[in-house]
C-alpha cells in the first residue's frame, strides 16, 4: 500500500501560490482547493483556495497579505509552497546475483520508501478578480515575481537520491477559471482508478493565457552504495518563452516554447568519466490540444463509440541539435532544420488498463492474453495524418584513423499511421558522399505504403489460441500468418547510387513493389517492376555466373524486370498479364499466361485441400517470347570454344537435342516444328516464340489425363513454336 506522510503545519499563515503549473510543476504548483458554498472575493476566496491545497498536504507560508478593493488586488510577499511526504512499500529492486551465489546466499529484497520533497518560492505574488462559490474559481490574473525559486528532491535509502534546483521569471496567469477536486476516498481494490476524478478536475481548466518567459534549472543525481555515494548524472536545462493559451476545459488553443536548451553529463560505467549529451531545440508549437480525449481512453464510463477525436491539430519545430559524447572523445552530431504533424487522432477503444493498473499495485499479475491485448487496444487508439522532419545531418565517428564521416536526409515522413494500417513512410534525398574507404551512398527517395493491418478480432483470438497452446504456431503456421500478416503492402525505390569502390558502382533507376489479398495471407495480387538495375559483375559471388558474364563481354549487368499477377475473386479468373526480363546486351524474355475457374481454397489451404482443388481450373492460354540481344550468339561462341569444337557443329547438337527431347511426345509434327524453329533461331537470333492458345479453356483434369498419351498436347492446347 502507498502511503503518504503529511508534512507538519506552521503556526504561520497559510496562502497558496499560482497555478501556472511551471510547465507542470515549473511554472507554478497545481491548483487544489477546498469546498464552499457561496461566492467569495478577494482574501475569502484566497483562503478557501489555501484551505483546499491543505487538504492535498500543500503547506504555504507567506509574509504580508495585502487587498486592494477598488483594483480587486491581492499582493501576497514571501509565498512560499512546500509539498512533501514518504510513498511507502515501492516494488523491491531486484537482487545483484552472482554465478557462484548459492540460494541461502541471496538477501531477500525488501519494499522500498520514496522520500520527497517539493517547494516553490516567489518575492511576491498578485493575483486580481479572484473568485469562488462552490468549489469553483476565477481569475483576472495571477502573477508572480520574477525571483520564484523551485527544488525539488527526493530519496530513497540505499540507493540514491536526486535534486533539482530552478529559477523562473514571468509566471503569469490571465482568464483562469478551475474546479478544485478533492483527495479521492481509500480504495484498496481501486488503488489507480479512484484518482481518475481527481485527474479529470485537475486538468480540465480553462484560461486565457499561461506563460513563463524564463525558467532555468539545476539538476543532479547520486546513486548510494554501501555508504558511499557517486554522481551519476548532472545538468542544466534553459527553457524561454513558455505560453499556453486559449484553453476551454482541457481544450488549449495553443502550446509554445521559444527555446530550449539541455546540457547534460552522465557516468560512464567503463571509464568512470562524465559523458556529455547537449541539445537545442528552437521554437515549438502544438494548437488545438485536447487533454479529455486522453482522459476519456482510460475512462471506463466513456462508451465505445468509434467516433474519432482530435488529440493535437498540429505541431511544429525548428533548428534541433544534439551532441552526444563517447568515451574514446568521439561524439554524435545530429540537426533537424524543421519538423511537423498534423491531426494526431484518437479513438476510444474497448480496453482494461486502469484495471489492471490496479491490480498490478495489489500485486496481482494481470493474465499475460489480457495485457498483450490491452497494450494492442492502446495502440490502436491513436492515428497520425501526417508527421515528417526536414534538413537532417547525422555525423558520427567511423573508427581510428578514419576520422567523422556522415550523411544528410532531406526529408523523412510519415503518414496516415492508424489501427487500420499505414499510408507511406518515405526518405527522400539521402546523401553519404564521404564514407571509410572512398565508399558513398545516394538515395533520391525510399517509401514504403499501402499497408492494411489485419483485423483486431482474429488477431485478439490467436493471442488468446498462442497463450493456451505456444505450440500452436508450429504445426499451423499459415493460420498463424493469416491473423498477424497485413493485407497489403508496398514498396519504393528511386535514384540508389551505392559505390565501393573494390567491388564497383550499384545503382536502381527504380523498384517498386505492391501486393495485396483477399485471401489472407496468400497474395492474390502482386505487381512488381524494376528499371536500370546495375550491377558490377566483379561483386556476383557466384564463380560459374560471373565468369559466364564477363565471357560475354559484360563488366556491369544492367536489367529491368516486371511481373504482373491478379486473382479475381468474382470471376476465379488467374492472370500472370507479365512476367518480364530485360538484360541489355543479352535478350529480353517475357511470358503470360491465364486459368479460369481457379477456386478460392487453393489460397486457402494451399498446402493442404487447395490443391485437390485446383483441379477444375481451366486452362486459357500463355505464351513466352524471347528477344536475342547478344546472348545466343555470344553464348553460342562461349560454349564452343569451350568445349573445343566449331560453334555450327555446336549449333547443330543444340537443334539434335531439340528433337530428341520433343520426340519424347510422340508427335512427329510437333518435333518437327520445334525443330524448325530451332534451328532458325540458332542461325540468325532474333525471335523465338511459343504460343498456347486453345480453342476454349481446357480443365485441369483433362490435361492431366492427357499426361499418359502426351502426342494429343500439341493438338490440344494448340500449341505454336515460332522463330523470327
Amino acid at each position: 500500500m502507498i502511503l503518504f506522510s503529511q508534512p507538519v503545519s506552521s503556526s504561520r499563515p497559510k496562502l497558496a501560490k499560482a497555478p501556472v503549473r511551471l510547465l507542470a510543476l515549473c511554472g507554478a504548483l497545481t491548483l487544489v482547493c477546498g469546498a464552499a458554498f457561496a461566492q467569495d472575493k478577494g482574501p475569502d476566496a484566497f483562503n478557501a483556495y489555501v484551505n483546499g491545497l491543505a487538504k492535498l498536504g500543500v503547506e504555504v507560508e507567506t509574509g504580508s497579505i495585502a487587498y486592494d478593493e477598488g483594483s480587486d488586488t491581492l499582493t501576497v510577499t514571501d509565498p512560499n509552497f512546500t509539498f512533501g511526504g514518504t510513498i511507502r512499500n515501492l516494488p523491491p529492486q531486484e537482487a545483484e546475483v552472482s554465478e557462484t551465489d548459492e540460494p541461502k546466499d541471496i538477501a531477500p529484497s525488501k519494499p522500498r520508501d520514496l522520500v520527497f520533497a517539493i517547494s516553490m518560492s516567489s518575492g511576491s505574488l498578485a493575483i486580481t478578480g479572484l473568485t469562488h462559490e462552490d468549489g469553483d474559481f476565477e481569475t483576472g490574473s495571477w502573477t508572480h515575481s520574477d525571483d520564484t525559486r523551485l527544488l525539488m528532491t527526493a530519496s530513497v535509502e540505499d540507493e540514491g537520491r536526486l535534486k533539482v534546483e530552478g529559477r523562473l521569471a514571468g509566471i503569469s496567469a490571465t482568464g483562469y477559471s478551475f474546479t478544485l477536486p478533492e483527495i479521492p476516498a481509500e480504495d484498496r481494490d481501486h488503488p489507480a482508478s479512484r484518482w481518475l476524478p481527481f485527474v479529470q478536475a485537475l486538468l480540465l481548466t480553462s484560461y486565457e493565457e499561461i506563460r513563463v518567459d524564463s525558467t532555468g534549472l539545476t539538476f543532479e543525481g547520486h546513486a548510494s552504495e554501501d555508504g558511499k555515494e557517486t554522481l551519476v548524472f548532472s545538468g542544466t536545462s534553459e527553457l524561454d518563452g513558455y505560453r499556453m493559451a486559449d484553453a476551454e476545459e482541457g481544450w488549449i488553443g495553443e502550446y509554445s516554447v521559444d527555446l530550449v536548451t539541455q546540457d547534460l553529463r552522465t557516468l560512464d560505467p567503463a571509464t568512470g568519466g562524465m559523458l556529455r549529451q547537449t541539445t537545442r531545440q528552437g521554437k515549438t508549437v502544438y494548437r488545438d490540444i485536447d487533454v479529455a480525449a486522453i482522459i476519456d481512453l482510460f475512462d471506463p464510463d466513456v462508451p465505445v463509440t468509434g467516433e474519432e477525436q482530435t488529440l493535437i491539430g498540429s505541431g511544429s519545430m525548428v533548428d534541433y541539435e544534439s551532441t552526444q559524447d563517447f568515451s574514446d572523445g568521439k561524439a554524435v552530431k545530429t540537426s533537424v532544420e524543421r519538423g511537423s504533424i498534423r491531426d494526431i487522432t484518437v479513438v476510444k477503444q474497448g480496453n482494461t488498463l486502469l484495471s489492471m493498473l490496479d491490480q498490478m499495485l495489489n500485486r496481482k499479475a494481470p493474465e499475460p492474453e489480457e495485457l498483450i491485448s490491452g497494450f494492442f487496444q492502446l495502440y490502436r487508439s491513436f492515428a497520425v495524418a501526417d508527421a515528417r522532419i526536414s534538413g537532417i545531418t547525422v555525423d558520427f565517428p567511423a573508427g581510428p584513423g578514419i576520422g567523422d564521416v556522415g550523411f544528410t536526409i532531406n526529408e523523412m515522413a510519415m503518414t496516415d499511421i492508424s489501427s487500420e494500417g499505414i499510408g507511406e513512410m518515405l526518405v527522400v534525398g539521402l546523401d553519404a558522399p564521404d564514407l571509410p574507404q572512398g565508399s558513398s551512398v545516394k538515395l533520391d527517395w525510399a517509401a514504403i505504403g499501402d499497408i492494411e493491418f489485419a483485423e483486431y478480432s482474429p488477431m485478439r483470438a490467436m493471442i488468446a489460441t498462442l497463450m493456451a497452446d505456444p505450440d500452436y504456431g508450429e504445426s499451423n503456421p499459415l493460420d498463424v500468418a493469416r491473423a498477424f500478416l497485413p493485407r497489403s503492402f508496398g514498396y519504393e525505390v528511386q535514384g540508389l547510387d551505392v559505390n565501393v569502390p573494390e567491388i564497383g558502382r550499384t545503382q536502381i533507376g527504380k523498384a517498386e513493389m505492391t501486393l495485396s489479398t483477399t485471401v489472407p495471407p496468400v497474395p492474390t495480387s502482386l505487381y512488381v517492376k524494376n528499371d536500370g538495375i546495375r550491377i558490377p559483375v566483379s561483386a556476383i559471388e557466384d564463380k560459374d555466373t560471373k565468369a559466364l558474364l564477363q565471357a560475354l563481354g559484360l563488366e556491369t549487368v544492367d536489367w529491368s524486370d516486371e511481373t504482373r499477377l491478379y486473382w479475381d475473386e468474382t470471376t476465379l479468373e488467374l492472370r500472370l498479364e507479365r512476367l518480364m526480363l530485360d538484360i541489355k546486351g543479352l535478350g529480353k524474355a517475357e511470358a503470360s499466361a491465364r486459368f479460369a475457374n481457379v477456386p478460392k481454397a487453393l489460397f486457402e489451404d494451399p498446402q493442404g485441400q487447395g490443391q485437390m482443388a485446383a483441379i477444375v481450373a481451366q486452362f486459357v492460354d500463355a505464351s513466352v517470347v524471347f528477344k536475342d540481344g547478344g546472348l545466343t550468339t555470344k553464348g553460342l561462341a562461349h560454349v564452343a570454344e569451350q568445349q573445343g569444337i566449331p560453334e555450327n557443329v555446336f549449333r547443330e547438337a543444340l537443334v539434335s537435342q531439340a528433337a530428341m527431347a520433343t520426340a519424347a511426345i510422340g508427335n512427329e509434327a510437333f518435333t518437327r516444328m520445334v525443330s524448325e524453329a530451332a534451328s532458325a533461331f540458332l542461325e540468325n537470333p532474333k525471335e523465338f516464340r511459343v504460343t498456347l492458345k486453345p480453342e476454349n479453356p481446357v480443365p485441369m483434369t483433362q490435361i492431366l489425363g492427357s499426361l499418359a498419351t502426351p502426342q494429343v498436347l500439341p493438338v490440344l492446347l494448340n500449341v505454336n513454336v515460332q522463330a523470327n
